[in-house]
């Protein structure tokens, strides 16, 4: 049975009034001590798997992202790399079917730090920090040490933490700050999702 909570205004409750659809946001009440963030935007030939608790693991071919909007002033969250191979990480606009087909950070869309310019290797991870008051606007971690060039500056308007992958490579997403490797930058923290009261 789902707990519930007292209230001036009578009873809430949580987990019996979320929605499981992929193209609305898992979390829809104000009621929920931890909502979740989760890849619940992506194409067919994209796989999205439980991380065991620790994340979602991303395969296939395409892009995936969520559907929680970073609305905080600065929010942090870590990819993990599981598998080798051409990828990228950072943050997308809505996009298309066609979009979601091809990679991350056409700059217009989407930004991203493309794998072979991270550097990254199997059991690397790779923070990602964006801030909507600062600038640079979207900044990455490897293994906890700031990535010079891949800043990107100016990023305006409503973004999602995105991925994309090509079929070698193997992702898991970490958006819960109990389960981060790394520490946060100063003032960042895990994305925290809009609480919209009905």
């Amino acid at each position: 049975l789902p707990r519930r909570w007292p209230s001036a205004m009578g009873w809430w409750c949580c987990r019996c009034c979320l929605r499981s659809s992929r193209d609305s946001p898992a979390f829809e009440l104000g009621v929920l001590d931890q909502p979740l963030v989760r890849l619940d935007r992506s194409v067919a030939e994209v796989k999205v798997e439980s991380g065991g608790g620790t994340g979602e693991v991303v395969s296939g071919a395409g892009v995936a992202y969520t559907s929680t909007a970073i609305e905080q002033d600065a929010a942090y969250w870590e990819v993990h790399v599981e598998a080798a191979g051409r990828f990228r990480v950072g943050v997308c606009r809505n996009l298309d079917d066609e979009a979601m087909r091809e990679d991350l950070g056409d700059e217009n869309s989407s930004w991203a730090l493309r794998s072979e310019d991270a550097g990254a290797v199997e059991g690397d991870v790779i923070g990602v920090a964006f801030g909507q008051a600062e600038l640079p606007n979207l900044s990455f971690f490897l293994n906890g040490d700031l990535i010079d060039h891949g800043q990107v500056n100016r990023i305006r308007g409503e973004v999602f933490p995105a991925v994309s992958v090509a079929p070698t490579a193997k992702l898991r997403c970490v958006f819960d700050e109990a389960n981060f490797e790394h520490t946060p930058p100063r003032t960042h923290s895990a994305i925290r999702v809009t609480q919209n009261i009905i």
